[in-house]
């Protein structure tokens, strides 16, 4: 089987962060299919881009749990390009890694999964269980033409993955984002991922209950966002960025460091009464908020929430360091 290389056209000063992604991955993968939804064809061997697979299952299940296999979709900078899928996935492989080859960018990768037009919605759109794996600059963009309510995007149940240039695009559709059940990333069980420069969530779709981009259950410990982008839009103040659900729904702790949340109140969007909320006065552990900036959400969080958080910011005052105001 053919190892992992380089992108063939593209230089390290043309393109530094995904050649840096790309080589990281090539130090740990034994084997890559690749999968090219545009013009793969099943038949082929799948281990270059001139002979990718058409259908991501095919590659994926040309992957051997525990060997560091690697599965790298072919984009063309189009949705043309898109991994459909009409049923709920989940990534079981242990130490199994997957790989967008696009221009790099955080926000609306053209790596992407997305449902088929004529999918019926489900809830629980793409699972990790598996553990060790790295996801690269990719997204997921749970967006029915059709939704229904709970969507989560993505459910991360394994532990120590690393996602790094991804955009987990959860409730982009109307049914899903007037759902109070509904999320974009839910993480518990094992815990201790890392999710670097993604983005999570999307402005692109109004909300309207007090729904969550990320949900915190299940005492999952020490989960870690760094440079990340949290967007709202949303029609009501209940909007949550961050939920904790249950007694001792997180263990230890959750950091965030360097990340922003925009709401985009410029844009029509409701102010958010509070960033975090738990339901419990019990978490089990707390949030810590390393360099994080809120434009359009009025305090951290609520009771709970802010008993149970901590912000680190230049000059602290309270718990309102890190909300961004109009300069006067």
């Amino acid at each position: 089987m053919q190892p992992i290389k380089p992108f063939g056209s593209f230089t390290p000063s043309a393109a530094t962060a995904i050649n840096n992604n790309f080589a990281s991955l090539a130090a740990l993968c034994r084997n890559v299919y690749y999968v090219d939804p545009a013009n793969g064809h099943d038949s082929s061997d799948g281990q270059s881009q001139g002979s990718a697979f058409l259908t991501f299952q095919k590659a994926y299940d040309a992957c051997v749990a525990g060997k560091n296999d690697a599965v790298a979709i072919v984009a063309d900078g189009t949705t043309g390009a898109t991994v459909r899928i009409n049923s709920a996935f989940t990534w079981a492989k242990n130490e199994t890694h997957l790989l967008g080859i696009a221009s790099g960018v955080n926000i609306s990768n053209r790596a992407r999964f997305a449902p088929a037009s004529t999918a019926t919605a489900f809830a629980n759109f793409f699972t990790v269980s598996a553990s060790g794996c790295r996801f690269d600059n990719v997204q997921w963009f749970d967006g029915f033409t059709t939704g229904t309510t709970s969507q989560i995007g993505m459910t991360v149940t394994g532990g120590r993955n690393l996602f790094t240039n991804c955009h987990i695009a959860g409730m982009g559709d109307d049914a899903s984002a007037q759902s109070a059940g509904s999320r974009s990333l839910k993480i518990s069980g094992t815990g201790e991922n890392q999710f670097r420069n993604c983005t999570i969530g999307v402005d692109t779709v109004t909300r309207t209950a007090a729904n969550a981009s990320v949900e915190f259950a299940g005492a999952t410990p020490r989960n870690e966002f760094v440079d990340c982008v949290f967007p709202f839009m949303g029609s009501s103040a209940t909007v949550l960025g961050i939920l904790g659900t249950g007694n001792g729904c997180v263990d230890r702790f959750q950091l965030f460091t360097r990340c922003q949340f925009i709401n985009a109140v410029n844009s029509t969007s409701t102010a958010m009464t509070a960033l975090l909320s738990f339901t419990t006065a019990s978490p089990g552990g707390l949030v810590l908020f390393n360099d994080c900036t809120c434009v359009g959400i009025t305090k951290w969080g609520d009771t709970n929430g802010l008993a149970n958080s901590y912000v680190d910011q230049g000059a602290p005052t309270a718990a309102t360091s890190g909300l961004a105001v109009n300069p006067s």
